[in-house]
């Protein structure tokens, strides 16, 4: 009995596809997916990408240039290059994930074609999928842009918009790169989350299988003559349990011939049968060996429909491994882009949160520093994407990896030979096929790499706080010893004002 196949993955995240096209992030037919739920290539999807990347591009330049003066300002030329691109790195980002979007298209349609084979699939072994979750966090997630973009665009319009105008309402085109990009970040996150979420539909099958198999063992020890009738049975019991009856009446068990040796040929030599009954520390000792039970005996045993459920669960971890590694190739530059603008500019945002609150001066291109709450949001807006998308890879590699681990466990509890043997054989294929996530080769995407991104912050704030402190002393001490020498040199000049004025008015 298959199971019911629920809404397909497309169905789940219909409201990030609708989105994404009105944006123009992605370059897919909107008809079709509205009429068929179907991606296909479109043609006036390609050209309404191109004309946002442009109209997006101009109009965030001609703004931030009026409103922040990019072009000039009294600070030094390192702060005014830093924050140059800072700032148009989002612009930057926005036009790389729209350009691959429109590169990777055939690759997306691939990718959801297989999961959706993939879930056929595990539906035909008693393994539904369930993408109702993965529509709430779609919805959960887009939200929160919303909201974070809606916050952070009004404060910074409401805290230095100098006048209150019809054309002062451009400020709010800025939000746009950056909103594009969390929701470029939202498809990375769905697909990847999409794969954990199988991975972790079989892991949990095979954890039921085994919860299941414990409790027959512990019946079939506390009654060793338990019949088959006398056990209730559902579908996932009747799938993978049979009991195999043996004959024990008059049955004649095969005898080797004997040779003859020495001068004992035509003797015959009586063997004593076998007992009918074997005592119970016998038996749960056999129970608990790794070789076959004697063929008298009548147990629960497993049928060939789990060894191939296990085939099929290795050829579908296979499969979503691959489906991981298509996923991270499309993503895998946009990722590395990513990382390294949070890097930068959660470090310059805290820097100069310090400056201002320590009541030093703060480039206009970082104003927003100035503003405690501003900087707050942010910097929590900008940790978040980048954490949400690695801790997503870093579950998702972990729960492939737990997959060994399960059927392993299941194997201790069927506890027979033949089915020892499956799954040390699949177990090898697991291990050589892993899945791991990586921007473009630099590091993996997992803890480590937060680790490492955490104390690279740290670090560069410890560094620049003490080459400010530095600077901030060394200029105290040129002013303190102006003062100094003023102070010295003030009496000198009195006094050699007052000679000459008394030899000029007495020669």
């Amino acid at each position: 009995m298959a199971a019911k196949v629920g809404s397909s993955l497309l169905e789940s995240i219909k409201v990030l596809f609708y989105s994404s096209s009105i944006l123009g992030i992605i370059p897919y037919s909107l008809r079709d997916f509205y009429s068929r739920t179907v991606l296909r290539v479109s043609v006036v999807g390609n050209i309404w990408v191109l004309l946002s990347v442009v109209s997006y591009s101009v109009s965030y330049h001609m703004v931030t240039d009026a409103y922040v003066g990019v072009g000039g300002g009294g600070q030094g030329t390192l702060t005014n290059a830093i924050g140059i691109f800072i700032i148009y790195m989002e612009p930057l980002m926005m036009c790389i994930d729209m350009l691959a979007a429109m590169l990777n298209q055939k690759r997306l349609i691939e990718c959801v074609e297989r999961l959706d084979k993939v879930d056929l699939k595990l539906a035909g072994e008693n393994i539904p999928v369930d993408n109702g979750r993965l529509r709430r966090y779609v919805v959960i997630l887009l939200v929160l842009v919303f909201v974070f973009e809606a916050i952070l665009t009004t404060y910074n319009f409401v805290e230095f918009s100098e006048a209150y105008t019809l054309l002062s309402l451009m400020w709010f085109i800025t939000t746009f790169p950056t909103a594009i990009n969390s929701v470029s970040r939202i498809w990375f996150v769905v697909l990847v989350q999409s794969i954990r979420h199988r991975f972790h539909v079989m892991n949990h099958h095979m954890d039921e299988l085994a919860a299941l198999l414990e409790e027959h063992n512990d019946r079939w020890e506390d009654d060793l003559e338990i019949e088959k009738n006398d056990i209730p049975m559902n579908y996932l019991e009747k799938e993978i349990f049979t009991i195999r009856s043996h004959k024990r009446g008059n049955a004649v068990q095969p005898i080797m011939p004997m040779k003859p040796y020495g001068n004992q040929q035509g003797k015959i030599i009586s063997v004593k049968p076998f007992e009918k009954r074997l005592t119970e520390e016998k038996v749960l000792a056999q129970k608990r060996a790794v070789f076959e039970f004697l063929a008298f005996d009548k147990y629960m045993k497993i049928d060939e429909k789990l060894d191939k459920k296990m085939i099929l669960i290795c050829r579908t971890h296979d499969e979503l491994c691959e489906i991981g590694k298509s996923v991270n190739y499309m993503f895998s530059f946009q990722m590395l882009v990513s990382m390294a603008h949070g890097f930068m500019a959660i470090t310059a945002q805290f820097y100069f949160l310090y400056c201002a609150l320590s009541k030093q001066e703060v480039p206009i291109l970082f104003r927003s520093a100035t503003v405690l709450q501003i900087s707050i949001i942010q910097i929590f807006y900008i940790a978040v994407k980048c954490v949400i998308c690695i801790y997503v890879c870093w579950k998702t590699k972990t729960e492939s990896q737990r997959t060994g681990v399960f059927m392993h466990h299941l194997a201790n509890m069927v506890d027979e030979t033949h089915f020892y043997q499956i799954v040390n054989h699949l177990s090898l294929k697991l291990l050589n096929h892993q899945l791991n996530f990586s921007a473009c080769g630099f590091f993996d995407l997992d803890m480590t790499t937060l680790y490492a991104i955490t104390g690279a912050i740290t670090s560069y704030l410890i560094i620049l706080i003490q080459f400010n402190l530095a600077a901030l002393q060394k200029a105290g001490n040129a002013t303190e010893a102006v003062n100094v020498t003023a102070a010295t040199v003030a009496p000198l000049l009195n006094l050699s004002t007052t000679a000459l004025s008394t030899y000029v008015a007495n020669p």
